[in-house]
């Protein structure tokens, strides 16, 4: 039996002629490991580290039953069978060292994620926070004062004193962008002699943000957008951003993106790439501001 084996091997003294098999069970047998040994001479120092433990264990003068154990080992034959070990020095050699995922998810348990398309302005993980349609006054860009960024109550002119959240930093300029189309934006821009200021920005560029956080909160160039100009900001992947672009950018252009155009002819006047602070911005608005577009054919009837 296994018992009278390793019974057996605990009173022989020469361990050389075990086999790695019947070093482990003898190890094993009395607590140790031989998880850290590499090799057969390993195995064999912490064997006789077994041998002496199991003996200390041992009843004194209860011996007399190990005696022919020896037979009843496991032979080669026997250990081919069971896949183990020969007689040879055949211990593989240590393993390489290497990295892995201890705790794994299974890929069929994990929900469906799908790439949103890159055009799509509905999927935008920043632009859903975002409708452009409803943004601004209820009056949907209609009164002059809303779209130009104007206002009854002092609420709406700059941000508060004390940003509460990065949210409330980095928010767009809602209240003072005109609310509606590119058409409609011309549309105004005509009936109100009015320069068009466009903004597209790039939710992946900083430069975005500090367009919101530190030049469209100037109140010097709130209040001249407010007089002469209609300010109009999109995302370059939105629907109406990315028309935008085709007409009047490269395809490699820089955003943030600030145009100014004619709202007759819709000519880009003047454009400016990055970020741009609200002093220099100010300074090249202030010579479009004396002389505001004119429309020579809008006080002949127009044809609906």
């Amino acid at each position: 039996t296994a018992s009278t084996t390793v019974a057996a091997m605990s009173d022989s003294t020469d361990l050389t002629t075990l086999s790695i098999k019947e070093l482990k069970e003898l190890i094993r047998s009395s607590g140790l490991s031989f998880e850290d040994c590499i090799d057969k001479a390993d195995l064999r120092s912490r064997a006789a580290e077994a041998q002496e433990r199991l003996e200390a264990s041992a009843p004194k003068g209860g011996g007399g039953g190990g005696g022919g154990g020896g037979g009843a080992g496991l032979g080669a034959g026997d250990l081919a069978a069971l896949g183990g070990f020969g007689d040879g020095d055949d211990v593989r050699a240590p393993m390489a060292q290497f990295s892995d995922t201890l705790v794994g998810v299974d890929p069929a348990a994990r929900p469906a994620h799908r790439r949103p398309p890159p055009q799509s302005a509905a999927n935008h993980p920043l632009e859903a926070f975002r409708d452009f349609r409803t943004e601004g006054s209820p009056s949907g860009g209609d009164d002059d004062d809303t779209a130009a960024g104007g206002g009854g109550d002092g609420a709406i002119f700059g941000l508060p004193k004390r940003a509460k959240n990065l949210s409330e930093i980095y928010r767009p300029p809602t209240e003072i962008c005109f609310v509606g189309s590119f058409e409609e934006l011309r549309l105004t821009g005509r009936q109100q002699s009015r320069w068009l200021l466009v903004n597209i920005q790039s939710p992946t560029e900083f430069a975005s943000q500090q367009l919101n956080a530190d030049t469209w909160t100037d109140e010097g160039l709130r209040a001249v957008l407010g007089s002469s100009f209609l300010l109009w900001q999109r995302y370059f992947d939105s629907e109406e951003g990315a028309t935008y672009c085709r007409h009047y950018l490269r395809e490699d252009a820089t955003f943030p993106h600030i145009g100014l155009l004619d709202p007759v002819t819709g000519q880009l006047v003047k454009s400016w790439h990055g970020f741009t602070a609200a002093e220099r911005l100010m300074d090249k608005l202030m010579d479009y501001a004396d002389r505001p577009p004119k429309d020579i054919s809008w006080d002949e009837p127009m044809v609906h």
